[in-house]
């Protein structure tokens, strides 16, 4: 199942009815389904998580499908989007690649950065369920002026937060609920690479990044 709705209606035009003696059906639900993220979160391992504080006026959209608690106060912005593709660019640190999660107005609201502790093949399984969007251009390095500017925009409303984290899911009859917590560890080569990525965004590091 993936984790949004495309809408795509398998390459019919919208006049043409294969089935016209079966009774209607209701459209399929549209959004972010967030009872799938909390599966497929916690494979990942350690990841690097972009959130962006939420803005004044918050733009108004469908909400996310799926019954999950959010309980880690960075997962909330989760609950404010609607749609998740995956984005790949060569760096030059190397291929970079993340999923962006965007709200109702296109606006990315938080993301995930694979990094080298991260669980691979639990990546290709999330990816695989997500819409490929082509990534524009890469980051490049900039003039130490460039940065101090990013980093003045992200202490104001609207600026980036990064964070190391690892999910975690806990299931009750009731409701399951997706939960995260600083990792135990990370390589020294995740640590730079995960700096190196908040340097790129702009994101202020709101968590210690110690590598073991």
């Amino acid at each position: 199942m993936p984790l949004h709705d495309d809408g795509n209606d398998g390459g019919f035009p919208p006049h043409f009815d294969p089935s016209p003696h079966s009774p209607p059906q209701a459209p399929a639900p549209r959004g972010l389904d967030l009872a799938r993220l909390a599966d497929l979160l916690p494979k990942l391992g350690t990841v690097l998580w972009l959130e962006r504080r939420a803005p004044a006026a918050a733009v108004g959209g469908a909400p996310p499908r799926g019954l999950v608690l959010l309980d880690h106060p960075a997962l909330a912005v989760l609950a404010r989007c609607s749609d998740v593709t995956v984005r790949e660019a060569v760096t030059p640190n190397g291929p970079r690649e993340w999923l962006a999660f965007a709200a109702a107005d296109g606006e990315a609201r938080a993301k995930l950065f694979l990094l080298p502790d991260s669980d691979y093949l639990a990546w290709d399984e999330m990816a695989a369920q997500c819409r490929s969007v082509p990534a524009g251009d890469a980051p490049t390095r900039r003039s130490a002026h460039g940065a101090f500017l990013r980093h003045a925009f992200a202490r104001l409303a609207g600026g980036w937060r990064a964070r190391l984290l690892a999910f975690e899911q806990r299931r009750r009859p009731w409701l399951h609920t997706l939960d995260a917590h600083a990792p135990l560890r990370i390589s020294l080569l995740g640590l730079e690479l995960a700096r190196a990525i908040a340097r790129d965004e702009g994101a202020e590091l709101v968590s210690p990044l110690y590598a073991a």
